[in-house]
């Protein structure tokens, strides 16, 4: 009886099902059966070494070796007993059971446990012995350890013994009920499989065309109704079958009438083929007259194509080259075209330097049909970047779709690099190399073009260096371009990668902060770039030191224009050099405010100027002598058309800045100078003479040559003598440029005039100006004179400038008189000259001529 072949997966799938649970049966049993025997055999030695301990203890204390010899070895005669050994205290060994000696394991063993067990519980330890033997060694102390040990070893290898044992005979077990269970599976599945081989046989027969002997098949199971269903389609397949043969042998009939008609029409279309190769032959003819003037052609083509200076190139679509000129070659880095399409699969991603390069040429191909004038970034095989320009055609199929693309390329690199230098030096500066005003100014509106669109943090920083007009007339242009190098590697230092440092010309430098989180950063920006120019310039082996000044604008999202932004930030610049310099200013909209009405007050200054709306106010000297007027200081005033009488200390300083204080000075001192030489004309001299003028003279005007040419021109116009005019100046215009106003005080006394420091005791070295200058009067600020009634150090300082003015020969003037308390003061420490509102206020011409008695 033949197996079949259905018993065989379920027969592997039962013998695996088997074999796992034998396995786990076996394993969990074993171990469950060691488990229970190593406890029993715990048991067993924990109660043979306290029996020992206790029986024998006499016998021990007295380490009778002998008797307790002869008491151990009745031990091994208990089962699974291997050994027995006695130690006292110390673990020296005083009886034992092994033969001939004690294994070394064992002694060490004895030795540890004394030393370390303490108390009456046992310990338990697993060892193997020198002859390969597993034992369960059990130490019992006596009296806590003080009276010896007892030390004994169970086998472990009968454990072993009937753990195989018992797994051998679970397993014969387990083996035979798997032989009775693969009989009985073995005839129910050939019960099942007989029917199913019947129809399987007779399947094989419809398959050669024998529909007789159907199987008889009368289970009422799913197998039974297969062979109903098998008898009734083969009934139905018969009946096809002879239908089948009946329809070919008709088709074979027409086929063979169909034969015969093609026949004829054969024989005539051999006919026709004649005639027709005939003609084919002429046309051959004809052709090969063509074919040998295109092959010219073609040579005469093919020659342009490899002798082109310009790669020319055939690719497709997916960018592949499928033909391409030795120049096209060599212009990527090949020997030869065929090395060059083996190796460039996809010029999108092999040759362009821009991922989406390749996808834009796609694009305008498809939109126009070519490209002209394409400037690409392209990598060459050997590695180096160069830039090309390609004029390329698409080649469409009659039904408009693209076959490959066509064209010529050529190496732009020089040109590409020229027009790079020349944007450079278009956008950067040429002596720094820093960007220019214009990048700058590029840069940031497209910062404030971010800002609109999303959050957006940045600030705009303008610097201007202190003093560097000293340093560059001093130590000359070639040092101050290396100080200007030098400041530019500071500020590139100080920012980072995404700001812009740019320079505007001179020692003017603006900073763009991108990206900050909070203003604080552009406030510790700041500080950062003026502790860096703080810090020495070593320049041709010299130290030269410098400072800043930085104008900050940080709320910049209200504003639509750039240079509006960058006008703020100078204008908080300005603001921080008036406030002493090497600092910086943030903007506020105060600043602005106060610009725009300091360029109207400019505007209206130049008018005035043009229009002479300034007006000369004079406020008399009084001799303490004689209680009369000795001279008058010449102030100047300008009555505004629209906001009245302006005084100068809200326009001086302007007028400084913008230089109309040049014409402001020259006309006070032409029209004073025209005007008190007319009093002098009229006052007799045994009351006023000899009357004489002060003139104030901007520092800025001090310095400047055409002083000398004004004063003696307006000496000469009005024919007022030199010695009644005094030119007064503060100590500021002597401390710029000491040089330079010894040399002008020189001249001006050459021409006879006097020199009067105004505000003396104001300055850093008053002392000295007067040791170095020829000084003749000196006006005490009313600072000092305010107090004198009242303060004693102030009283100490005017008492010592009246000492130092007598003891030098100088004429001294008292300003600010208002209380007769400081008149009395002053009279009592022996002033000859005062001036102030407690005698005379500024007057016009005309009040002083009432004054006079003149009206």
């Amino acid at each position: 009886m033949k197996a079949p072949k259905l018993f065989q997966k379920p027969l592997l799938f039962m013998i695996a099902i088997f074999g796992v649970i034998a396995m786990v049966t076996s394993i969990t049993f074993g171990m469950r059966l060691k488990r229970e025997l190593t406890r029993e055999y715990e048991s067993k030695a924990i109660a043979l070494a306290g029996s020992v301990a206790e029986s024998d203890i006499g016998t021990i204390l007295r380490q009778d070796a002998g008797s307790v010899q002869a008491r151990i070895d009745r031990y091994l005669n208990i089962a699974g007993v291997s050994y027995v050994l006695v130690a006292d205290e110390h673990g020296r060994i005083i009886a034992h059971t092994f033969v001939p000696v004690v294994p070394a394991e064992i002694e060490d063993l004895s030795e540890r446990m004394a030393e370390t067990l303490t108390g009456e519980e046992p310990a338990l330890r697993e060892l193997r012995l020198p002859d390969g033997r597993d034992c369960l060694h059990v130490a019992q102390p006596i009296l806590a350890g003080l009276g010896g040990f007892v030390h004994i070893g169970m086998d472990m290898s009968i454990i072993a013994a009937n753990i195989r044992e018992s797994t051998i005979q679970q397993q014969c077990i387990t083996l035979v009920l798997f032989l009775a269970s693969t009989i009985m599976a073995f005839v129910f599945i050939f019960n099942i499989s007989k029917p199913i081989n019947l129809l399987a046989e007779y399947a094989r027969k419809v398959a050669g065309n024998d529909f007789a002997e159907v199987p008889e098949i009368r289970s009422r199971d799913e197998v039974g109704q297969l062979a109903r269903a098998m008898r009734a389609m083969s009934r139905h397949i018969a009946e096809l079958v002879a239908n089948l043969e009946e329809r070919v042998r008709q088709k074979t009939l027409e086929l063979q009438e169909a034969k015969d008609a093609l026949e004829q029409k054969v024989e005539a279309r051999t006919a026709e083929l004649l005639r027709t190769n005939t003609q084919l032959k002429i046309e051959i003819a004809e052709r090969k007259v063509i074919g040998e003037a295109l092959r010219k052609a073609e040579r005469k083509y093919r020659t342009i194509f490899e002798k082109a200076v310009e790669g020319i190139y055939q690719s497709t679509p997916s960018g592949r080259f499928v033909s391409a000129n030795p120049a096209m070659a060599r212009l990527i880095g090949f020997q030869t075209p065929e090395e060059l399409m083996s190796s460039v699969y996809d010029v999108g991603t092999q040759l362009y330097m821009e991922p989406g390069r390749r996808r834009e040429f796609a694009r305008k191909m498809q939109e126009r049909g070519e490209v002209k004038d394409f400037v690409s970034k392209v990598r060459r095989r050997d590695g180096r970047m160069i830039w090309i320009s390609e004029n390329s055609r698409a080649v469409t199929d009659s039904e408009g779709t693209i076959i490959y693309y066509e064209g010529s390329v050529e190496d732009i690199t020089l040109r590409k690099k020229a027009e790079d230098q020349l944007k450079r030096q278009a956008f950067h500066d040429p002596l720094t190399g820093l960007p220019n005003r214009a990048l700058f100014l590029d840069h940031l509106r497209m910062a404030m073009d971010r800002a609109r669109r999303r959050k957006h943090l940045f600030a705009v920083l303008y610097m201007d260096l202190d003093r560097f007009k000293v340093i560059n007339d001093s130590l000359g242009h070639e040092t101050g371009d290396e100080l200007l190098r030098g400041v530019a590697r500071v500020l590139e230092k100080c920012a980072r990668s995404v700001d812009t440092v740019a320079r505007f010309g001179g020692d003017e430098f603006a900073i763009l902060l991108e990206e900050i989180s909070a203003p604080r950063d552009a406030i510790t920006f700041a500080r950062r770039i003026l502790d860096g120019v703080r810090e020495p310039f070593i320049i041709r082996g010299n130290e030269v030191f410098t400072s800043a000044s930085i104008g900050i604008v940080l709320k910049t999202d209200g504003y639509e224009r750039p240079d509006a932004l960058f006008r703020d930030a100078d204008t908080a610049m300005y603001r921080a050099k008036e406030l002493g310099k090497s600092r910086f200013k943030v903007f506020n909209r105060k600043m602005h405010d106060q610009a725009l009405k300091l360029m109207a007050l400019e505007t209206d200054l130049r008018r005035a100027v043009d229009l002479g709306e300034f007006e000369v106010v004079y406020q008399p000297v009084v001799s303490m002598e004689t209680r009369l007027i000795s001279g008058v200081e010449a102030l100047v005033r300008w009555r505004h058309p629209q906001h009245g009488i302006i005084q100068p200390g809200d326009f001086v300083p302007l007028a400084e800045d913008t230089g109309l204080i040049y014409a402001i000075d020259n006309f006070v001192l032409e029209r004073a100078c025209s005007q008190v030489r007319q009093w002098q004309t009229l006052f007799p001299d045994s009351m006023h003479a000899p009357l004489e003028l002060n003139v104030n003279i901007s520092g800025k005007h001090f310095g400047q040559p055409l002083l000398i040419g004004q004063v003696t021109k307006a000496l000469q116009n009005s024919g007022l003598p030199s010695e009644t005019l005094n030119i007064e100046i503060t100590e500021s215009a002597l401390m710029d440029d000491p040089a330079r106003a010894e040399d002008m005080v020189r001249q001006l006394k050459e021409l006879g005039s006097n020199v009067c420091i105004d505000d003396f005791g104001t300055g850093y070295s008053s002392l000295s100006y007067l040791q170095r200058f020829p000084i003749d009067v000196v006006k005490v600020d009313r600072t000092f004179i305010n107090e004198v009634d009242t303060d004693a150090d102030s009283q100490a300082i005017v008492r010592t400038i009246f000492s130092l003015g007598e003891s030098m020969g100088l004429k001294v003037v008292a300003e600010g008189v208002e209380t007769p308390q400081q008149l009395a003061f002053l009279e009592g420490e022996g002033c000859n000259f005062v001036q102030g509102y407690l005698f005379y206020k500024p007057l016009s011409a005309a009040e002083l001529d009432e004054v006079f008695g003149l009206v």
